[in-house]
């Protein structure tokens, strides 16, 4: 893997999870019944749901998911700037 895609992928990583909590701290801060609060709470869940197959002495379970919110799209696109800005 090149030196490049290996910090791209850091940074993604370390993008969406800043996001994400970010995201978390700023839904502490605001009432319970509030406009933002609900709209940060909105999550998008693309991926696989987990499969389970028995084989009788082996149990194999496939799937992947991701937990999107507005917060940690935010942090991606920033860091996707970041890596431009450095890197490229």
């Amino acid at each position: 893997m090149s030196k490049n895609l290996t910090y791209f992928i850091l940074l993604i990583i370390i993008g969406t999870l800043l996001g994400a909590f970010i995201g978390k701290a700023f839904s502490k801060l605001f009432p319970r019944d509030s406009t933002v609060k609900e709209m940060l709470a909105v999550e998008i869940k693309p991926g696989l749901q987990p499969t389970t197959i028995d084989l009788g002495i082996l149990e194999i379970t496939f799937g992947a998911l991701v937990k999107l919110n507005i917060t940690a799209v935010i942090g991606l696109i920033i860091t996707a700037i970041i890596f431009r800005k450095l890197i490229i």
